[in-house]
């Protein structure tokens, strides 16, 4: 099994920031490191009619037994394009999950909740972010940020230009 070096990272983040469900790059790695951004990109690959069931089955599998925040959001979102759960029923928003944690850990931000786009306090109106302590790590930080959102009535979709 090979292992997640920088620029495999680097092709995994870009693939979940686009959208385009580039389900071969998780394959023979594993999903465990990664299992935010292996979510993502496994949902927008069943959305394409990708064959990724199996390693989507896995995730969803991994999601479950790990538990950390945003994981059970994950895996609602993975389960429903999967057909073997309801749709969450969340509003598409298209953010930043790295702009949302950041914000988390820095406070004095809001997120537009038309837009997506996270901007200092004083410059905008939208959903104060917490300021608090995140967890240690990316996919972590990530996970944070999804389950804040979720509470806030969104999923996160890729962004566009």
């Amino acid at each position: 099994m090979t292992e997640w070096g920088d620029e495999a990272l680097a092709r995994l983040r870009a693939a979940a920031h686009r959208g385009f469900g580039d389900a071969e790059l998780l394959r023979g790695r594993p999903l465990a490191p990664v299992l935010q951004y292996a979510g993502d990109v496994l949902v927008a690959a069943l959305a394409r009619g990708r064959d990724a069931r199996p390693l989507a089955l896995a995730c969803l599998e991994e999601l479950n037994e790990r538990g950390l925040p945003g994981d059970a959001e994950l895996a609602d979102e993975l389960a429903a394009a999967l057909g073997v759960g309801a749709p969450t029923g969340l509003a598409a928003l298209p953010v930043d999950l790295g702009a949302v944690a950041a914000a988390m850990e820095d406070g004095f931000q809001v997120l537009d909740p038309e837009r997506g786009d996270v901007l200092p306090v004083d410059e905008a109106e939208g959903l104060p972010v917490p300021p608090g302590v995140l967890p240690e790590g990316e996919d972590a930080r990530r996970g944070a940020a999804r389950a804040w959102l979720a509470a806030q009535g969104f999923r996160p979709v890729p962004r566009s230009l």
